[in-house]
């Protein structure tokens, strides 16, 4: 039996090996290809040996998640499951880190440029910790959470990249803001990177917005083309013209 998956999750071409990975491990499974580009899989399994609820699971305890694939012309199934759609958290997540970003390099400027008070207090440690962790936790919540199932699975993907990245800045920071006598008496400038960690979060995370998005269009443009493909054909039998659906062959 074979059929086709709607993937989701996946940040690079790490992710789609390790969803084949995930795939291939259920018995059953005789054949998987996973399509990066497309966020789709094709899997060829056993009905006897596999299930489709097997299959979708083990995406899942991968660290991704997926939904049988719609085929061109048919109408929508209701989705597995009541989550948000991916694009519309995202864009919540780039639109709260752009946000924080601003703020945040605000409070570098404030180093070089004369500001306003309010404003000069964005520079202080303290501040910008309270303005990074939302990002940190909410905004960089998929890059953690996918590090750690990469490290379960003893593999490593984008998602390990940013999350030591990022987490290593932050962790940091953290430590000079608490501890900033440590490096002050080492004779260490006392300086945080709250701000790098949240700027590179948000970036990934736009750069994955603006990725689904064309995904998305080139999708619809697709099933537009499709659609404008002849519904019937005609055909001359015993003299006479007629219009038969496609796919209907008539002897």
């Amino acid at each position: 039996m074979r059929d086709r998956l709607q993937l989701s999750g996946m940040g690079c071409a790490a992710c789609a090996s390790a969803i084949e990975t995930a795939i291939q491990s259920v018995p059953g499974v005789e054949d998987c290809a996973v399509n990066f580009g497309a966020e789709q899989a094709v899997v060829d399994y056993d009905s006897q040996r596999a299930k489709l609820e097997q299959i979708l699971s083990a995406i899942a305890d991968a660290g991704y998640s997926a939904t049988p694939a719609i085929s061109f012309g048919s109408t929508p199934s209701p989705s597995i499951t009541n989550t948000p759609s991916p694009p519309q958290s995202l864009l919540l997540r780039v639109i709260a880190g752009s946000l924080i970003s601003l703020l945040l390099m605000t409070g570098m400027v404030a180093m070089i440029i004369p500001l306003p008070p309010f404003l000069m207090n964005l520079h202080h440690p303290w501040v910008q910790w309270v303005l990074a962790t939302p990002v940190m936790v909410w905004c960089g919540q998929p890059f953690f959470v996918g590090a750690w199932k990469s490290l379960q699975r003893r593999r490593a993907d984008m998602n390990t990249l940013v999350a030591l990245g990022t987490g290593a800045a932050y962790v940091y920071s953290l430590f000079v803001t608490v501890f900033p006598q440590v490096l002050v008496a080492q004779g260490l400038a006392v300086a945080v990177y709250y701000e790098a960690a949240v700027m590179i979060i948000t970036l990934i995370l736009l750069g994955r917005l603006l990725e689904q998005r064309a995904r998305q269009r080139t999708s619809e443009a697709i099933h537009r083309l499709v659609g404008l493909q002849a519904k019937t054909a005609r055909v001359l039998k015993d003299g006479v013209e007629q219009d038969v659906p496609l796919g209907v062959v008539q002897v």
